[in-house]
């Protein structure tokens, strides 16, 4: 019998802010509902919502997550 075992990240969008940051990337403008962000080597922007104490989803975490760099 194999046992599949997924490990799902939970994050808070104020959490990702600060690992962006730390990472080289900085707010470039404010949008309506999210901030968009940009780094100096990476040729597209990211958006991160201003819901700083709500959950990122799983699927949205990791694809930001994966843009980011870390």
């Amino acid at each position: 019998m194999v046992q599949l075992i997924i490990r799902i990240e939970i994050m808070k969008w104020s959490e990702l802010k600060r690992i962006a940051e730390r990472n080289g990337w900085y707010l470039y403008k404010n949008g309506g509902k999210h901030d968009i962000y940009r780094h100096k080597d990476k040729d597209y922007p990211i958006e991160i919502e201003r819901h700083d104490s709500h959950e990122i989803k799983p699927g949205l975490y990791y694809k930001l997550k994966k843009q980011i760099g870390f």
